[in-house]
């Protein structure tokens, strides 16, 4: 099939024909891997496009299931290490015959190996996530709860971190981009790491492009860290 016949809904008819990239994620200490996040490349669209075109069908339920489903399967083909991570809408649950699907997908090899990206994480909906909780009991499995882009929600960030008790939080790349020569940027880096850590969460830096970022989030001894600079996303 020819990339412009390719419709948003044919490929949510056939999501096998969706691909997944995977980027790594390191840990700072010893520069060893931690992880890789799954990044849907919905061809010929982008994920935004994609996403955008989907919400508008009342339909990102899909989206979560095609991304549970196909990435734990990729992951699990490439013979990938260590955690996988997964973006997730926090207002939007799989299906129950789906949830068990990806459970017996991954099995005991994955039970207590992925970690779910919260997306517009300020949107804080109580019954959604607790019903999102339930789901993740459902599958049998451990996940840690992560939040994605954060410092992005500016006023409400303590909040976000008191409603979803998140495990690992990624700081937003708009804090890491330049961040070794941006006085400003270190000084709401600094205190954002502060908070984390007084909460004993785990610290993740996104978006990481330079030797002298990497060298920056090294010295503030976070956990983890994400980026070109550390390795592209990669279809197996």
């Amino acid at each position: 099939m020819n990339n412009k016949d390719v419709t948003v809904e044919y490929l949510l008819e056939n999501p096998q024909n969706i691909k997944f990239a995977f980027q790594p994620i390191i840990k700072l200490e010893d520069n060893s891997i931690y992880g890789y996040e799954a990044l849907m490349r919905p061809e010929p669209y982008t994920p935004v496009e994609f996403i955008k075109a989907v919400a508008e069908m009342d339909k990102l339920y899909l989206i979560e299931e095609i991304t549970n489903y196909y990435g734990v399967k990729h992951f699990m083909e490439a013979g990938l290490e260590g955690m996988l991570f997964m973006n997730s809408f926090p207002s939007v649950c799989m299906r129950i015959e789906q949830t068990k699907q990806v459970a017996a997908l991954g099995g005991d090899t994955m039970r207590n190996r992925l970690v779910y990206e919260m997306l517009e994480y300020t949107k804080l909906e109580k019954y959604a996530w607790e019903m999102k909780k339930v789901a993740f009991s459902i599958e049998g499995a451990t996940p840690l709860v992560a939040i994605d882009d954060f410092g992005t929600g500016s006023n409400i960030d303590k909040e976000c971190l008191d409603f979803y008790r998140p495990d690992l939080v990624k700081i937003d790349r708009k804090f890491v981009s330049g961040v070794d020569k941006d006085f400003t940027k270190q000084h709401n880096v600094k205190e954002i790491i502060e908070e984390l850590k007084a909460r004993d969460i785990i610290i993740l830096a996104e978006g990481i492009e330079t030797q002298e970022e990497y060298n920056f989030f090294k010295r503030m001894k976070i956990d983890l860290a994400q980026g070109y600079f550390l390795g592209e996303p990669k279809i197996y």
